[in-house]
């Protein structure tokens, strides 16, 4: 039986896939997660998009849902995403994420303290 611990929403504004998470995840809570934005970049048909993660309510993973986050943000690396917007307020959280998620290093990230500032940011690349 599967059980997928952690919450996810995901929505899509223009061409930025909004993620938000909430509570801590296991590696099928991190599946619907990815599986959704896999989904959602493979309904865009080869456009350009960025994603903005808000992670004010995540409260960490096990180490499998950290492996399934890699292996999405490796994906992601040969996507056209355009950026990456991190909402976080814990830097250990973020530490944590980038430790156990290397490929993230390639991408074109940045962390906010709130989900407004993240999506002018994003909004301005386009």
């Amino acid at each position: 039986m599967v059980i997928e611990h952690g919450e996810v929403t995901i929505e899509v504004v223009d061409n930025i896939i909004v993620v938000r998470t909430a509570g801590a995840f296991n590696e099928y809570g991190t599946q619907q997660y990815t599986h959704g934005v896999r989904k959602i970049v493979d309904g865009m048909q080869g456009q350009s998009f960025s994603v903005l993660v808000n992670n004010l309510e995540f409260q960490g993973g096990t180490p499998e849902a950290y492996q399934e986050l890699e292996s999405y943000n490796a994906w992601l690396n040969k996507q056209k995403l355009i950026a990456k917007a991190m909402v976080i307020t814990s830097s250990i959280n973020l530490d944590v994420i980038n430790k156990l998620s290397p490929s993230r290093a390639s991408q074109q990230t940045r962390s906010f303290d709130n989900e407004k500032d993240a999506l002018s940011w994003l909004q301005s690349l386009n």
